[in-house]
Protein backbone atom coordinates (compact mmCIF):
# COMPACT_ATOMS: atom_id res chain seq x y z
CA UNK A 1 0.00 0.00 0.00
CA UNK A 2 1.74 3.14 -1.01
CA UNK A 3 0.53 7.10 -0.05
CA UNK A 4 -2.13 7.31 -2.86
CA UNK A 5 -3.87 4.16 -1.61
CA UNK A 6 -3.91 5.22 1.93
CA UNK A 7 -5.47 8.68 0.64
CA UNK A 8 -8.40 6.77 -1.46
CA UNK A 9 -8.98 4.51 2.16
CA UNK A 10 -9.32 8.42 4.24
CA UNK A 11 -11.72 9.49 1.25
CA UNK A 12 -13.52 6.69 1.16
CA UNK A 13 -14.08 6.17 4.97
CA UNK A 14 -15.09 9.48 6.11
CA UNK A 15 -16.62 10.55 2.63
CA UNK A 16 -14.37 13.50 1.51
CA UNK A 17 -13.09 14.33 -1.34
CA UNK A 18 -9.49 12.94 -2.97
CA UNK A 19 -7.76 16.72 -1.84
CA UNK A 20 -9.49 17.22 1.36
CA UNK A 21 -8.33 13.86 2.13
CA UNK A 22 -5.10 13.84 0.93
CA UNK A 23 -4.23 17.22 2.66
CA UNK A 24 -5.34 15.10 5.93
CA UNK A 25 -2.87 12.73 5.12
CA UNK A 26 0.24 15.08 4.26
CA UNK A 27 -0.92 16.62 7.27
CA UNK A 28 -0.47 13.60 9.82
CA UNK A 29 2.89 12.53 8.25
CA UNK A 30 4.23 16.36 8.59
CA UNK A 31 2.98 16.61 11.97
CA UNK A 32 5.14 13.39 13.12
CA UNK A 33 8.16 14.33 11.16
CA UNK A 34 8.08 17.56 13.14
CA UNK A 35 7.65 15.70 16.25
CA UNK A 36 10.80 13.34 15.37
CA UNK A 37 13.21 16.30 14.18
CA UNK A 38 12.83 17.36 17.93
CA UNK A 39 13.39 14.31 18.86
CA UNK A 40 9.89 14.05 20.61
CA UNK A 41 8.56 10.84 20.94
CA UNK A 42 5.03 10.57 18.84
CA UNK A 43 2.82 8.06 20.61
CA UNK A 44 -0.71 7.05 19.04
CA UNK A 45 -2.36 5.48 20.99
CA UNK A 46 -3.27 1.46 20.02
CA UNK A 47 -0.93 1.53 16.89
CA UNK A 48 2.58 2.62 18.54
CA UNK A 49 4.96 5.12 19.35
CA UNK A 50 7.35 6.44 16.94
CA UNK A 51 11.09 7.95 17.71
CA UNK A 52 14.57 8.16 16.87
CA UNK A 53 17.66 6.04 17.35
CA UNK A 54 21.04 8.01 18.35
CA UNK A 55 24.08 6.19 16.91
CA UNK A 56 27.61 7.75 18.19
CA UNK A 57 30.67 8.13 16.00
CA UNK A 58 32.82 5.10 15.43
CA UNK A 59 35.05 3.14 12.97
CA UNK A 60 34.08 1.31 10.51
CA UNK A 61 35.86 -0.80 7.88
CA UNK A 62 35.64 -0.91 3.90
CA UNK A 63 34.65 -4.30 3.24
CA UNK A 64 36.21 -4.13 -0.26
CA UNK A 65 39.67 -2.83 1.11
CA UNK A 66 39.65 -3.56 4.71
CA UNK A 67 40.63 0.12 5.20
CA UNK A 68 39.15 1.60 8.39
CA UNK A 69 37.19 4.77 7.78
CA UNK A 70 35.57 6.97 10.55
CA UNK A 71 31.36 7.02 10.64
CA UNK A 72 29.57 10.11 11.79
CA UNK A 73 27.20 10.11 14.53
CA UNK A 74 24.08 9.83 13.51
CA UNK A 75 20.30 9.68 13.69
CA UNK A 76 17.42 7.79 12.22
CA UNK A 77 13.68 6.98 13.00
CA UNK A 78 12.21 3.86 14.64
CA UNK A 79 8.75 2.76 15.46
CA UNK A 80 7.77 0.49 18.30
CA UNK A 81 4.04 -1.30 17.49
CA UNK A 82 1.44 -1.16 20.35
CA UNK A 83 0.35 -4.69 21.74
CA UNK A 84 -2.97 -3.91 20.02
CA UNK A 85 -1.32 -3.40 16.33
CA UNK A 86 0.79 -6.46 16.87
CA UNK A 87 -2.88 -8.69 17.59
CA UNK A 88 -4.46 -7.56 14.49
CA UNK A 89 -0.97 -8.04 12.12
CA UNK A 90 -1.37 -11.86 13.89
CA UNK A 91 -4.71 -12.67 13.24
CA UNK A 92 -5.55 -10.69 10.50
CA UNK A 93 -7.51 -7.45 9.22
CA UNK A 94 -11.05 -8.25 10.52
CA UNK A 95 -13.69 -4.74 9.47
CA UNK A 96 -15.43 -3.49 11.98
CA UNK A 97 -18.87 -4.76 12.88
CA UNK A 98 -21.88 -2.09 13.10
CA UNK A 99 -23.41 -2.51 16.69
CA UNK A 100 -27.71 -3.38 16.47
CA UNK A 101 -29.50 0.08 15.74
CA UNK A 102 -26.60 1.78 14.96
CA UNK A 103 -26.70 3.11 10.99
CA UNK A 104 -23.80 2.55 8.56
CA UNK A 105 -21.51 4.95 10.11
CA UNK A 106 -21.84 3.11 13.71
CA UNK A 107 -23.63 6.39 14.86
CA UNK A 108 -27.17 5.81 16.52
CA UNK A 109 -29.98 6.21 14.87
CA UNK A 110 -32.89 7.79 17.28
CA UNK A 111 -34.09 11.16 15.94
CA UNK A 112 -35.80 12.17 18.98
CA UNK A 113 -33.08 10.30 21.47
CA UNK A 114 -31.90 12.14 24.18
CA UNK A 115 -28.34 10.91 23.52
CA UNK A 116 -25.08 10.72 25.64
CA UNK A 117 -22.37 12.86 24.63
CA UNK A 118 -19.98 9.99 23.81
CA UNK A 119 -22.62 8.35 20.84
CA UNK A 120 -22.52 11.96 18.69
CA UNK A 121 -19.60 12.48 16.72
CA UNK A 122 -16.76 14.42 18.05
CA UNK A 123 -18.19 13.41 21.46
CA UNK A 124 -20.77 16.78 21.26
CA UNK A 125 -24.75 16.69 22.19
CA UNK A 126 -27.28 18.63 20.21
CA UNK A 127 -27.95 21.44 21.96
CA UNK A 128 -31.75 21.09 21.11
CA UNK A 129 -31.42 18.61 23.93
CA UNK A 130 -31.92 20.96 26.62
CA UNK A 131 -35.03 22.55 25.28
CA UNK A 132 -38.31 22.05 26.59
CA UNK A 133 -40.61 19.71 24.71
CA UNK A 134 -43.13 23.12 24.67
CA UNK A 135 -40.77 24.85 23.17
CA UNK A 136 -39.36 22.65 20.58
CA UNK A 137 -42.68 22.28 19.30
CA UNK A 138 -43.13 25.92 19.16
CA UNK A 139 -39.48 26.86 17.17
CA UNK A 140 -40.97 24.36 14.36
CA UNK A 141 -43.78 26.57 14.15
CA UNK A 142 -44.16 29.46 11.45
CA UNK A 143 -43.06 32.41 13.53
CA UNK A 144 -46.30 34.38 13.43
CA UNK A 145 -47.61 37.08 15.45
CA UNK A 146 -49.23 34.61 18.11
CA UNK A 147 -46.25 32.95 18.13
CA UNK A 148 -43.31 34.77 20.12
CA UNK A 149 -40.92 31.61 20.63
CA UNK A 150 -39.49 33.05 17.60
CA UNK A 151 -39.26 36.82 16.01
CA UNK A 152 -37.85 38.12 13.28
CA UNK A 153 -37.40 41.89 13.14
CA UNK A 154 -38.90 43.85 10.37
CA UNK A 155 -37.95 47.15 11.58
CA UNK A 156 -34.39 47.28 11.05
CA UNK A 157 -32.99 50.04 8.51
CA UNK A 158 -32.49 49.79 5.38
CA UNK A 159 -28.72 49.23 5.59
CA UNK A 160 -28.88 46.46 8.33
CA UNK A 161 -30.22 44.43 5.09
CA UNK A 162 -26.85 45.19 2.92
CA UNK A 163 -25.77 41.81 2.93
CA UNK A 164 -29.03 40.19 2.20
CA UNK A 165 -28.60 38.94 -1.79
CA UNK A 166 -32.38 37.91 -1.13
CA UNK A 167 -33.23 41.33 -0.56
CA UNK A 168 -31.35 42.67 -2.74
CA UNK A 169 -32.12 40.62 -5.66
CA UNK A 170 -35.33 40.78 -4.95
CA UNK A 171 -35.91 44.69 -5.48
CA UNK A 172 -33.61 44.46 -8.73
CA UNK A 173 -36.17 41.76 -9.92
CA UNK A 174 -39.46 43.69 -8.87
CA UNK A 175 -38.11 46.59 -10.33
CA UNK A 176 -37.95 44.66 -13.65
CA UNK A 177 -41.20 43.68 -13.63
CA UNK A 178 -42.25 47.47 -12.30
CA UNK A 179 -40.54 48.90 -15.29
CA UNK A 180 -41.57 45.96 -18.18
CA UNK A 181 -44.89 46.25 -19.42
CA UNK A 182 -46.55 43.41 -18.21
CA UNK A 183 -43.52 41.30 -18.86
CA UNK A 184 -44.15 37.74 -20.92
CA UNK A 185 -44.42 34.62 -19.15
CA UNK A 186 -43.60 30.96 -20.64
CA UNK A 187 -46.33 28.47 -20.29
CA UNK A 188 -44.95 27.28 -17.27
CA UNK A 189 -45.37 30.16 -15.85
CA UNK A 190 -41.08 31.24 -15.75
CA UNK A 191 -39.53 34.13 -16.73
CA UNK A 192 -38.42 34.60 -20.85
CA UNK A 193 -35.18 34.34 -21.19
CA UNK A 194 -34.46 38.00 -21.93
CA UNK A 195 -35.79 38.69 -18.68
CA UNK A 196 -33.65 36.12 -17.22
CA UNK A 197 -30.40 36.97 -18.80
CA UNK A 198 -31.01 41.26 -17.80
CA UNK A 199 -32.01 39.61 -14.07
CA UNK A 200 -28.62 37.61 -14.18
CA UNK A 201 -26.37 40.38 -15.21
CA UNK A 202 -28.11 42.78 -12.46
CA UNK A 203 -28.35 40.02 -9.62
CA UNK A 204 -25.17 38.46 -7.23
CA UNK A 205 -25.49 35.75 -5.55
CA UNK A 206 -22.26 34.81 -2.92
CA UNK A 207 -21.11 31.63 -3.81
CA UNK A 208 -22.45 31.53 -7.47
CA UNK A 209 -19.56 33.27 -8.77
CA UNK A 210 -17.81 30.45 -10.23
CA UNK A 211 -21.14 28.43 -11.70
CA UNK A 212 -22.30 32.11 -13.36
CA UNK A 213 -18.72 31.99 -15.15
CA UNK A 214 -19.51 29.00 -16.19
CA UNK A 215 -23.00 29.69 -17.43
CA UNK A 216 -21.45 32.76 -19.27
CA UNK A 217 -22.49 33.27 -23.08
CA UNK A 218 -24.98 30.99 -22.59
CA UNK A 219 -28.66 31.66 -22.89
CA UNK A 220 -30.47 30.30 -20.38
CA UNK A 221 -33.95 29.28 -19.25
CA UNK A 222 -35.31 30.40 -15.35
CA UNK A 223 -34.95 26.27 -14.54
CA UNK A 224 -31.24 26.03 -15.17
CA UNK A 225 -31.03 29.67 -12.66
CA UNK A 226 -31.92 27.89 -9.71
CA UNK A 227 -31.46 30.65 -7.76
CA UNK A 228 -33.34 32.84 -10.01
CA UNK A 229 -36.11 29.91 -10.45
CA UNK A 230 -35.97 30.06 -6.20
CA UNK A 231 -36.61 33.76 -5.70
CA UNK A 232 -39.28 34.03 -8.38
CA UNK A 233 -41.29 31.27 -6.61
CA UNK A 234 -40.23 33.27 -2.81
CA UNK A 235 -41.84 36.32 -4.57
CA UNK A 236 -45.17 34.69 -5.84
CA UNK A 237 -45.83 32.77 -2.43
CA UNK A 238 -45.29 35.98 -0.53
CA UNK A 239 -47.68 38.01 -2.80
CA UNK A 240 -45.52 40.54 -4.72
CA UNK A 241 -45.97 39.56 -7.74
CA UNK A 242 -48.98 37.73 -10.02
CA UNK A 243 -49.14 36.44 -13.44
CA UNK A 244 -52.19 36.74 -15.34
CA UNK A 245 -52.50 34.30 -18.13
CA UNK A 246 -48.75 34.79 -19.47
CA UNK A 247 -48.20 38.04 -18.21
CA UNK A 248 -46.26 39.10 -14.91
CA UNK A 249 -47.32 42.01 -12.67
CA UNK A 250 -46.56 43.72 -9.37
CA UNK A 251 -49.17 43.24 -6.72
CA UNK A 252 -50.00 46.36 -4.44
CA UNK A 253 -47.77 44.53 -1.88
CA UNK A 254 -44.83 44.29 -4.13
CA UNK A 255 -45.32 47.94 -5.48
CA UNK A 256 -45.03 48.74 -1.32
CA UNK A 257 -41.80 46.96 -1.30
CA UNK A 258 -40.00 49.10 -3.77
CA UNK A 259 -40.78 51.95 -1.26
CA UNK A 260 -38.17 53.64 1.53
CA UNK A 261 -37.47 51.67 4.48
CA UNK A 262 -39.13 48.18 3.34
CA UNK A 263 -36.25 46.19 3.30
CA UNK A 264 -36.93 44.63 6.97
CA UNK A 265 -40.47 43.57 5.95
CA UNK A 266 -39.09 42.27 2.49
CA UNK A 267 -36.60 40.13 4.37
CA UNK A 268 -38.91 38.91 6.71
CA UNK A 269 -41.72 38.35 4.46
CA UNK A 270 -39.21 36.25 2.17
CA UNK A 271 -37.52 34.42 5.27
CA UNK A 272 -40.63 33.36 6.66
CA UNK A 273 -41.67 31.81 2.70
CA UNK A 274 -39.08 30.43 2.54
CA UNK A 275 -38.79 28.30 5.68
CA UNK A 276 -42.19 27.63 6.31
CA UNK A 277 -43.91 27.84 2.65
CA UNK A 278 -41.52 26.11 -0.20
CA UNK A 279 -40.06 22.95 -0.50
CA UNK A 280 -36.60 23.51 -1.26
CA UNK A 281 -36.09 20.10 -2.30
CA UNK A 282 -37.16 21.40 -5.28
CA UNK A 283 -35.43 24.37 -5.67
CA UNK A 284 -31.55 23.56 -3.93
CA UNK A 285 -29.33 22.01 -5.78
CA UNK A 286 -27.27 18.98 -3.96
CA UNK A 287 -24.66 16.34 -4.29
CA UNK A 288 -25.90 13.91 -5.37
CA UNK A 289 -29.32 15.92 -7.32
CA UNK A 290 -32.37 14.82 -6.72
CA UNK A 291 -32.51 14.51 -2.75
CA UNK A 292 -35.82 13.88 -1.58
CA UNK A 293 -37.46 14.70 1.66
CA UNK A 294 -37.85 18.19 3.43
CA UNK A 295 -34.93 17.07 6.09
CA UNK A 296 -34.31 19.26 7.75
CA UNK A 297 -36.17 22.36 6.84
CA UNK A 298 -39.32 21.44 9.02
CA UNK A 299 -37.03 21.62 12.50
CA UNK A 300 -35.88 25.28 10.72
CA UNK A 301 -36.77 27.12 13.94
CA UNK A 302 -35.08 24.53 16.15
CA UNK A 303 -32.30 25.04 14.17
CA UNK A 304 -31.77 28.83 14.47
CA UNK A 305 -31.85 28.76 17.99
CA UNK A 306 -29.09 26.33 18.29
CA UNK A 307 -27.10 28.32 15.77
CA UNK A 308 -27.93 31.68 17.97
CA UNK A 309 -25.86 29.34 20.52
CA UNK A 310 -23.06 27.69 18.80
CA UNK A 311 -22.47 29.19 15.86
CA UNK A 312 -20.50 32.64 17.11
CA UNK A 313 -17.41 31.53 15.88
CA UNK A 314 -15.89 29.22 12.90
CA UNK A 315 -17.47 26.12 12.82
CA UNK A 316 -17.46 23.20 10.16
CA UNK A 317 -21.16 21.81 8.10
CA UNK A 318 -20.70 18.79 10.26
CA UNK A 319 -20.26 20.42 13.60
CA UNK A 320 -23.10 22.75 12.93
CA UNK A 321 -25.56 19.73 11.66
CA UNK A 322 -24.53 17.71 14.66
CA UNK A 323 -25.06 20.25 17.36
CA UNK A 324 -28.21 22.01 16.03
CA UNK A 325 -30.16 19.38 13.64
CA UNK A 326 -32.62 16.90 14.79
CA UNK A 327 -31.56 13.20 12.90
CA UNK A 328 -33.71 11.62 10.61
CA UNK A 329 -32.49 8.08 9.58
CA UNK A 330 -33.83 7.79 6.64
CA UNK A 331 -31.35 10.74 5.58
CA UNK A 332 -28.66 9.18 5.95
CA UNK A 333 -29.16 5.88 4.26
CA UNK A 334 -29.70 8.05 1.27
CA UNK A 335 -26.21 8.97 0.46
CA UNK A 336 -23.05 9.01 2.35
CA UNK A 337 -22.60 13.37 1.84
CA UNK A 338 -26.50 13.52 2.12
CA UNK A 339 -26.69 15.00 6.01
CA UNK A 340 -23.62 17.67 5.59
CA UNK A 341 -25.28 18.78 1.28
CA UNK A 342 -28.93 18.64 2.42
CA UNK A 343 -27.98 20.73 5.82
CA UNK A 344 -25.73 23.07 3.92
CA UNK A 345 -27.68 23.40 0.84
CA UNK A 346 -31.03 24.26 2.58
CA UNK A 347 -30.11 25.26 5.68
CA UNK A 348 -26.89 27.19 5.75
CA UNK A 349 -26.56 28.75 1.85
CA UNK A 350 -30.03 30.38 2.01
CA UNK A 351 -28.78 31.95 5.89
CA UNK A 352 -25.52 33.48 3.89
CA UNK A 353 -28.20 34.67 1.34
CA UNK A 354 -30.06 36.32 3.90
CA UNK A 355 -26.80 37.78 5.14
CA UNK A 356 -27.45 36.05 8.22
CA UNK A 357 -24.18 33.39 7.91
CA UNK A 358 -20.78 34.51 6.41
CA UNK A 359 -18.38 31.88 4.71
CA UNK A 360 -14.91 31.00 5.45
CA UNK A 361 -13.36 29.14 2.36
CA UNK A 362 -12.49 27.85 -0.19
CA UNK A 363 -14.98 24.96 -0.24
CA UNK A 364 -12.13 22.83 -1.40
CA UNK A 365 -9.92 23.22 1.68
CA UNK A 366 -10.80 21.52 5.22
CA UNK A 367 -10.69 24.73 7.16
CA UNK A 368 -14.02 25.69 5.32
CA UNK A 369 -16.51 27.12 7.88
CA UNK A 370 -19.55 29.31 9.03
CA UNK A 371 -20.39 31.69 11.63
CA UNK A 372 -23.40 34.05 12.42
CA UNK A 373 -22.81 37.18 11.08
CA UNK A 374 -23.76 40.91 13.11
CA UNK A 375 -27.28 40.72 11.63
CA UNK A 376 -28.40 37.35 13.23
CA UNK A 377 -29.01 38.33 16.27
CA UNK A 378 -30.50 41.77 15.40
CA UNK A 379 -32.78 40.10 12.96
CA UNK A 380 -33.96 36.48 15.05
CA UNK A 381 -35.12 36.75 18.31
CA UNK A 382 -35.80 33.71 20.86
CA UNK A 383 -38.50 33.02 23.65
CA UNK A 384 -37.76 29.77 25.08
CA UNK A 385 -37.97 27.69 28.37
CA UNK A 386 -34.86 25.23 28.99
CA UNK A 387 -35.31 22.28 31.04
CA UNK A 388 -35.47 22.21 34.51
CA UNK A 389 -35.85 26.16 34.19
CA UNK A 390 -37.97 28.44 35.30
CA UNK A 391 -39.13 31.69 35.14
CA UNK A 392 -37.57 33.72 32.45
CA UNK A 393 -36.69 32.38 28.87
CA UNK A 394 -33.19 32.00 27.43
Amino acid sequence: MNKSAIVARVAARLGLDKFTAEGAVETVFEAIAEGLAKEEAVRIAGFGTFGTRSRAARTGRNPRTGESLPIPASKSPSFKAARRLREAVTRGWQEEQEEPGDDRHGRPGSAGAMLEMSDWPGGVEPVWTVLEPESMEALRAEPLADNPTLRLAADLPDEAFAESAFVRNALIALRCINDEFLPRLTMKGHFGRDMVAAMREAMTWPGMEATEQYRAGKALREGDVWELHLLHRLMDLAGLIEGEAVLCRLTPLGREMLEPERRGPLQALLFRHLYWHANLSQFVVTFPRGLPGRWPQDDIGVILWGLSNVAGEWQGVDTLRTLTAVRDDSVAGLHWNAEDTMFAGRVLQPLRWFGLLEYHGPPERAEVGWRKSALFDRFLSFDVQLVGERGTGH
